[in-house]
């Protein structure tokens, strides 16, 4: 049996990719696992950042993800596409996916998540993640290998 883990957009969340082969790597979509509770209200915003400068960022809002699964009910998971407007070429390092709000408050009855990588509850872990290289927020990175053409 697994269960769905995530963490609550409070504030702010943000995961650090590695992306280590000595290459340009030319970015088709950032696919975040997002957890929508209640269809909660505001703007959300999904930034790749190096050394603090951002590369590209792009928003999406509730009504957003419910028109991308067809659907009107209030709750949802899924692995949602950032796609890119332009071209976003990187590379090697460290970057950072961000997702932050405007216009979001908070509560336990509506809200945002990025969720974590399924669990299984009949494993429970033997120690206390120390960061998320240990139990990671669940993102997939699409790339071009030879170029957008």
């Amino acid at each position: 049996m697994t269960t769905l883990v995530l963490k609550e957009l409070i504030t702010t969340l943000e995961q650090d990719i590695n992306f280590n082969l000595n290459v340009r790597y030319n970015i088709g979509a950032l696919i975040p696992y997002i957890y929508m509770h209640n269809a909660p209200a505001g703007t959300f915003t999904i930034e790749l950042i190096k050394s603090s400068v951002t590369i590209f960022s792009n928003t999406f809002t509730s009504v957003d993800l419910k028109a991308s699964l067809g659907t009107t009910d209030n709750y949802a998971h899924v692995f949602y596409p950032i796609v890119p407007t332009d071209t976003v070429q990187i590379e090697r390092g460290i970057y950072t996916v961000k997702l932050s709000s405007s216009g979001y408050t908070y509560n336990s009855s509506s809200f945002l998540g990025w969720c974590q990588q399924y669990v299984n509850i009949q494993g429970t872990l033997d120690y206390v993640p120390a960061n998320y290289s240990e139990n990671p927020l669940s993102i997939r990175v699409k790339t071009y290998k030879e170029g957008i053409k």
